[in-house]
């Protein structure tokens, strides 16, 4: 989703003016930003942006805590056993929130009923790239190779039932090829593999890929995303090939649990949408992903069909934790 600048300041400013009438929260409390990864990657650099966007707006001290571990599900459990008292929020991609409740059976918290949406802050997109080794410039030219090496049509991402994991299945289906699965400890250790020949093709957030797409070491035959990237405008999308239904975008969502009050869940939102546009969000800065700032009433909405979008997609598949 592409949102110019005209347009995120009216939404800026429109919850600017709905938060207006609430009175001030200063307090000693710290506000705590969870986050389900280490350090570094995409949801750390948006709670750290958030979190300062939220010492003045919330007036109270902010930290981030990483609680990295199982496809970020530490710290979603640690965000439901918090007081609902607005001093808790849940920084996490899109897929913890509508993905996992589909692929495992307990997660130690219902998505839908422990928390509210409180703001999008940005969005990104996903690719399939395989190896410069392969002789394939396309994915028709892949899936021909893959009938021809069935030994070789292997596909690697971080973590085995991951929403990276599901896609490359479904893409497999769609080309009408088998495609074998290879999970991963890191998007880094898949694209080495990649790179050096051993693994044919990864599917990977676009940005993690674009820098060996570009040295050549491998080839991004499509994106995920709704139009083409404006750093990869050579690179086609899966639905200008006639694969609509593997249009997926990602967000990066903040969540509070449920029971938190209105006024602190304003505040937040308008604070985490503040922080899209900010200096503070490298990731903005250099083209790596999309401010694309949602309240509380569009959030939910999103959550929703998307909840039921995934859910078809595992279904789909056949694939649980639990059988795999």
């Amino acid at each position: 989703m592409r949102i110019n600048r005209r347009h995120f300041t009216a939404r800026i400013l429109a919850a600017s003016a709905a938060a207006s009438v609430f009175p001030s929260y200063a307090q000693r409390n710290t506000v705590r930003l969870f986050v389900g990864f280490p350090p570094g990657g995409l949801p750390d650099q948006v709670a750290r942006a958030v979190a300062e966007q939220m010492r003045s707006a919330m007036d109270a001290p902010v930290v981030v805590e990483n609680r990295p571990g199982a496809n970020g599900r530490i710290a979603g459990q640690a965000v439901k056993a918090a007081a609902a008292d607005g001093f808790t929020y849940w920084v996490a991609p899109a897929s913890n929130i509508v993905h996992l409740p589909h692929v495992y059976s307990d997660l130690g918290y219902d998505v839908l009923t422990d928390f509210v949406p409180v703001a999008q802050v940005v969005e990104n997109d996903f690719a399939f790239a395989i190896s410069a080794k392969v002789p394939a410039t396309n994915l028709k030219e892949f899936a021909d190779w893959c009938r021809k090496n069935p030994d070789k049509a292997a596909f690697g991402s971080a973590g085995a039932g991951s929403v990276t994991h599901m896609f490359g299945l479904l893409m497999g289906k769609e080309l009408g090829v088998k495609l074998l699965y290879v999970p991963y400890k890191g998007n880094t250790l898949v694209l080495n593999d990649v790179a050096g020949g051993h693994l044919s093709g990864i599917v990977a957030v676009t940005s993690t890929l674009t820098q060996q797409h570009k040295a050549g070491t491998v080839r991004i035959l499509a994106t995920t995303s709704r139009t083409r990237s404006v750093v990869l405008p050579q690179v086609p999308t899966f639905a200008e090939l006639g694969m609509g239904q593997l249009t997926l975008n990602e967000g990066t969502w903040v969540l509070a649990r449920t029971g938190t009050p209105q006024t602190m869940i304003e505040k937040a939102s308008i604070a985490a949408m503040q922080a899209a546009g900010s200096r503070e969000l490298p990731a903005v800065n250099e083209g790596q992903t999309i401010a694309a700032p949602l309240g509380p009433i569009e959030l939910r909405k999103l959550l929703q069909s998307e909840f039921a979008r995934r859910g078809a997609m595992v279904k789909s598949i056949g694939f649980s934790a639990e059988s795999s």
